[in-house]
């Protein structure tokens, strides 16, 4: 088994008590990694948030806030990708799958030695990434749409019977909005975020009358992500996810503006 992986990874360690802090410290000055020690998940993620790290070894049992509630929020709000191992002194079935659907990517049955730490960080850094479901603002993004609700309240409000002005509208935002798309995709492709998120907050501004409750959630999200520098990686899903939104609110508008001749 190599055992040179570890040397220059950055580790963050995540435990509470004293003596496992010193255990586990222990295997891993035999490793030439480096690595920060955080008391609570709490402390875990705010010193994820100030630094870069390769991999997460999260106890289960903390006090203020545990193990799987770090791990929830790292994966939602932080980075979807890190290697998240559990540490835990009981390790059933039932359990291993719970860690599993949070999001770690393995377990490690405390107290562990260097075979056992070799063994299972061997398997991540040399498996294939774990797919990791997209998520806005952690509620997971769905894989297909098939239905869409236009609202067009506001413009029948504002335009009152002037069917023209409602047609007139309407193309308005069916010819701006690809082009709205079509610079978020050129900003993410540059990763331009500055200007993603500026475009983002566009198309976003643009479904102020022409209402369309899910592609503005979207919109919101890929401004606010782009703006704070985080989740990055779940624009390209949702900047997608937008984009289908569209193509049905297209067909919708369609027809509206027919209805209006």
């Amino acid at each position: 088994m190599n055992t040179d992986f570890l040397k220059g990874k950055r580790i963050l360690v995540a435990e509470d008590d004293f003596v496992n802090q010193k255990l586990i410290t222990h295997s891993l000055n035999t490793t030439g990694a480096v690595f920060d020690i955080a008391g609570n998940g709490q402390e875990a993620i705010e010193m994820l948030k100030e630094s870069n790290y390769d991999l997460i070894l999260m106890d289960i049992n903390m006090p203020e806030m545990d193990g799987f509630e770090a791990t929830q929020i790292i994966r939602a709000e932080i980075n979807q990708n890190i290697p998240i191992i559990a540490m835990t002194g009981w390790s059933s079935r039932t359990e291993t799958d719970k860690f599993t659907k949070i999001g770690m990517n393995g377990c490690l049955a405390k107290p562990f030695g260097l075979d056992a730490l070799y063994k299972t960080l061997n398997e991540i850094f040399y498996a294939a990434p774990p797919k990791v479901q997209a998520t806005n603002n952690g509620i997971p993004l769905p894989e297909s749409v098939d239905s869409v609700v236009v609202d067009l309240e506001m413009l029948h409000e504002l335009a009152e019977d002037d069917n023209e002005y409602k047609t007139t509208i309407i193309n308005m935002f069916l010819e701006s909005m690809p082009e709205s798309i079509q610079k978020i995709e050129e900003n993410l492709a540059a990763q331009d975020w500055e200007n993603l998120y500026k475009s983002a907050h566009y198309a976003k501004s643009s479904l102020s009358v022409v209402r369309v409750h899910e592609m503005h959630t979207l919109a919101n999200t890929m401004e606010v992500n782009a703006k704070k520098l985080i989740n990055l990686e779940t624009i390209l899903p949702t900047l997608n996810l937008f984009k289908k939104y569209f193509e049905l609110a297209k067909e919708i508008l369609h027809k509206e503006i027919i209805s209006l001749s």
